[in-house]
């Protein structure tokens, strides 16, 4: 970091509370854990410290706190900032998001994790998909 960016005083992104629905988006979320990434760069502090890890718990409200302390007690000396990341991810995306669909959806082939479904069982798969797969306005992004 150059001299001038230390002398800088920059708020640490803010604080997560779980209970608000802005953090049931993927892209926030996303944003959010990008812009707490820079910030502990900026001040120094390396991911995979310790610190890292202590500061995110600083930054967590509501049930997200709760995930952190329960991970915390769980992975003891193995947990770390990314893994508590892809937890709180997990936590809070839910598993009907759009973008875990659509990962769903792209690489569709009905020789599914090895074996061949059949082609009634892959044509349901797809349209369970297609179905979840909603855009703002509750309009369905996939047409037939």
């Amino acid at each position: 970091m150059s001299k001038w960016m230390k002398d800088i005083k920059i708020d640490a992104p803010e604080n997560l509370n779980s209970g608000d629905k802005k953090w049931r988006d993927l892209q926030y979320l996303d944003t959010w854990v990008n812009a707490i990434q820079r910030w502990l760069s900026m001040k120094g502090i390396r991911l995979e410290s310790k610190e890292a890890l202590d500061f995110i718990g600083f930054k967590l409200q509501g049930s997200a706190l709760t995930t952190y302390n329960h991970h915390i007690i769980k992975e003891k000396d193995k947990a770390s900032f990314f893994s508590f990341m892809l937890v709180l991810r997990e936590f809070l995306i839910p598993s009907t998001s759009k973008d875990l669909l659509w990962k769903e959806w792209e690489p569709a082939s009905p020789h599914k994790d090895g074996p061949h479904m059949g082609i009634k069982t892959f044509a349901n798969w797809l349209e369970e998909l297609q179905i979840k797969l909603i855009d703002k306005d509750g309009n369905q992004c996939i047409s037939e």
